[in-house]
């Protein structure tokens, strides 16, 4: 079983990353959630992408939205099973990158797998889960990110 926890940070803006053969920025400060399994920071993990996690929008409906997806409550605009978990600070739109996982439920259990970096043109896989979680904790701290 695994543990997983948010954490408000910041990403800090005026930082120029190397991803993908590209140079990618972002002027702008900006807040969110990042998740932590079993202690370890998944924006730590992806420092290299540049990306936040979907979790502490400021638009409060889409905050909503991401929530609600992360529940399986609403589908994602991904291939089946796919959800948005990394995106672009600025836009966290598909084509500047994204990173996405898998996301079932199986009785009390959630299960995260198939981490992948991906834009429109290709998807790659990070090696990282499967994780398992129990559905009552998740739920709490999933629901916990609402503004």
């Amino acid at each position: 079983m695994n543990d997983i926890q948010l954490k408000r940070t910041t990403r800090i803006g005026f930082s120029d990353s190397y991803v993908d053969g590209e140079i990618k920025k972002c002027e702008y400060n900006t807040d969110f959630y990042d998740i932590i399994i079993d202690g370890n920071s998944l924006y730590s993990t992806f420092e290299n992408y540049d990306y936040i996690s979907v979790l502490g929008q400021i638009n409060e409906d889409l905050q909503k939205n991401e929530i609600k997806k992360l529940l399986l409550e609403s589908p994602s605009e991904l291939r089946a099973g796919q959800y948005f978990i990394f995106v672009c600070p600025m836009c966290a739109d598909l084509g500047c990158g994204a990173i996405t996982v898998s996301i079932k439920r199986e009785e009390e259990y959630i299960i995260w797998a198939d981490f992948r970096s991906e834009n429109h043109e290709t998807s790659q896989s990070l090696n990282m889960g499967p994780y398992k979680f129990l559905w009552k904790d998740y739920l709490r701290i999933i629901s916990s990110a609402d503004l």
